[in-house]
């Protein structure tokens, strides 16, 4: 045997009996490590094929409650809807209360309406755009009864800044303040949404159309003429 295979089996031997000693001290270890690796995997994937089932049957489920709506089988489909916004996920639970308080002001149950509209506003996790929505419509629903300062409350910081429903909400505030008596500060409102450049066409017309009849009202009485 030559010196370069001695030198090379004292080195496999000492390898082999470093690798004994690690495995003697670190072998249950490290099976355990290699187990929980696994185990993490499969349960990741085994979670992630979950939830693309349930929000595949959960899609499945609303778009036949939608379909039942259609069709104008509406007890179903609020039932369908009602039972969605129950057990389905996130997602699917925030569009099934929002049909359903569809379905209540159609049905003329405006404080049902409200009451979910409310909800969907203060639910955290919904989306900020989606929230705005929800005040802007409970505010709608409220703005022929509830005093201006409600009204305010609802929706007072949508009507600020430059966000998607700022155009709404400076509308159904005007109509507060006008149905209140107060024509100083529902001129202020439709004239501040006029000047805003973004304003919906349709927006605008109707802006014009309040800020007319509340100069109509304010002004004096013509003159009698004799």
């Amino acid at each position: 045997m030559s010196d370069g295979d001695f030198i090379r089996e004292v080195n496999e031997a000492v390898r082999q009996e470093e690798m004994k000693r690690l495995w003697n001290r670190y072998g249950i270890l490290m099976l355990c490590g290699a187990v929980l690796i696994v185990a993490v995997v499969a349960g990741y994937k085994g979670w992630g094929y979950w939830q693309e089932k349930q929000a595949a049957e959960a899609g499945a489920r609303f778009v036949g409650a939608l379909t039942l709506k259609e069709d104008g089988e509406n007890e179903d489909a609020v039932t369908a809807f009602r039972e969605l916004s129950s057990d389905g996920p996130a997602g699917y639970r925030v569009l099934a209360k929002f049909q359903l308080a569809a379905a209540s002001v159609k049905n003329g149950k405006t404080a049902d309406a409200v009451k979910l509209y409310d909800e969907l506003a203060a639910t955290s996790g919904v989306d900020t755009v989606l929230q705005g929505f929800a005040s802007i419509q409970a505010a709608m629903l409220r703005v022929d009864e509830a005093p201006f300062d409600e009204i305010k409350q609802r929706v007072g910081s949508l009507a600020e800044g430059t966000g998607p429903w700022r155009h709404s909400a400076r509308e159904v505030l005007g109509l507060a303040a006008y149905r209140a008596g107060d024509n100083s500060e529902a001129e202020r409102l439709f004239s501040r949404a006029l000047v805003d450049p973004g304003i919906p066409a349709n927006m605008r017309r109707r802006a014009e159309m309040m800020l007319a009849l509340i100069v109509k009202a304010d002004a004096p009485p013509a003159p009698k003429t004799n």
